[in-house]
This record gives structure tokens, C-alpha cells and sequence, in this order.
């Protein structure tokens, strides 16, 4: 039964996010496990809280960087963990996503948690390889040996397949005439 203490979370995995109903008094562990996300017994499994874009205010001009985004303990409330203002929570068998990007014969790497955005690693992967400003929203993301550009919304967490590692070329995003 709903409340109004209820509010809605997005819970993003390895597959396409869920919304669910929870209250600020829930324990994360319990909203979880109900949600059908994480087992009893889970032992690599991580869970953050909001979406992650460190690599744009941290990584300065050093290569191979790594995010701060820390995963939560889950025995903390909803409400400690103040997800009336995050609503996100993403459970990843992953602590890091390995990315390397390339372009122009270079490749640039960092290591994103899986709460970033295709959004954050295209504006990161364009400061890194120093495009033109005025140009650089023309390039996006492609995953490398592939035609596929994911949207620019989607978590590093949803597209891993098998190793916590992804690569993408830096592409001109080509728009069809019509």
C-alpha cells in the first residue's frame, strides 16, 4: 500500500531500468532484495547511489583516471541515503567499467563507475582528445566493431556484457536526410 512517504526509485542493472515504489524508512538491502535485484548470498555485487559524472570535474589532463563514486553499504535507510533526491540506484557486479575511446589513431582510457552516462564518457572523451568546441557536438560514442551509438541517457552498467570493460570509437554522428 502506497504512502506518502512513498516515492519512486529507478533501479538500473544489466538490463533496462525498473521504477519502483519505496519509503524513506526502507532499508536499501530490503527494497532490494523485494525489487528482485539482489539475492541473499549476493557477494560481488555493488550498489551506488545517483549517477556518477566525476570524470568531468576530477580527471584533469592525467591519463588511465579512475572515478571517486563510491558504492553505499546497504544496511543504511532510503532516507539516509537521501534518494528522494538521487532516485537512482544502480546494482553492478562491476566497482569500475574499464573504457577506452578512440579517435584520430589515439585511445584514451578511464575508469567509470557503472552509474555514468554514455553522456558523461562523449563529453569527457571530447575534452580528452581537445575537440573544437564549436564541432564536438557533432561526435558521439559508437561501440567499437559495431554501428551501434547507444543514446546518450544509457548507464555504462546497462551495456557490459562479460568483462567490466567497454570500448568506443569517437564517431561523426551521421543524421539521415529527410
Amino acid at each position: 500500500m502506497k504512502t506518502s512517504d512513498d516515492f519512486e526509485i529507478f533501479l538500473h542493472g544489466a538490463d533496462k531500468p525498473q521504477v519502483i515504489t519505496a519509503g524513506s524508512g526502507d532499508v536499501l538491502h530490503d527494497v532490494l532484495v523485494k525489487a528482485g535485484v539482489l539475492h541473499e548470498g549476493d557477494k560481488e555485487v555493488f550498489v551506488f547511489v545517483g549517477e556518477c559524472d566525476d570524470a568531468l570535474r576530477h580527471d584533469g589532463d592525467s591519463d588511465d583516471g579512475e572515478d571517486d563514486h563510491k558504492p553505499v553499504e546497504l544496511h543504511l535507510t532510503l532516507e539516509v541515503l537521501d534518494l528522494r533526491k538521487h532516485h537512482h540506484v544502480h546494482v553492478h557486479r562491476c566497482r569500475r567499467i574499464a573504457v577506452e575511446v578512440n579517435f584520430g589513431g589515439k585511445s584514451k582510457k578511464h575508469k567509470f563507475s557503472p552509474a555514468a552516462t554514455i553522456g558523461t564518457v562523449t563529453e569527457w572523451a571530447r575534452r580528452k582528445f581537445r575537440l573544437d568546441p564549436a564541432s564536438a557536438a557533432e561526435y558521439v560514442l559508437q561501440i567499437c566493431n559495431t554501428t551501434e551509438q547507444p543514446r546518450s541517457d544509457v548507464h555504462l552498467g546497462q551495456l557490459v556484457k562479460v568483462e567490466c570493460a567497454l570500448c568506443f570509437d569517437l564517431v561523426k554522428e551521421v543524421t539521415p536526410q529527410g
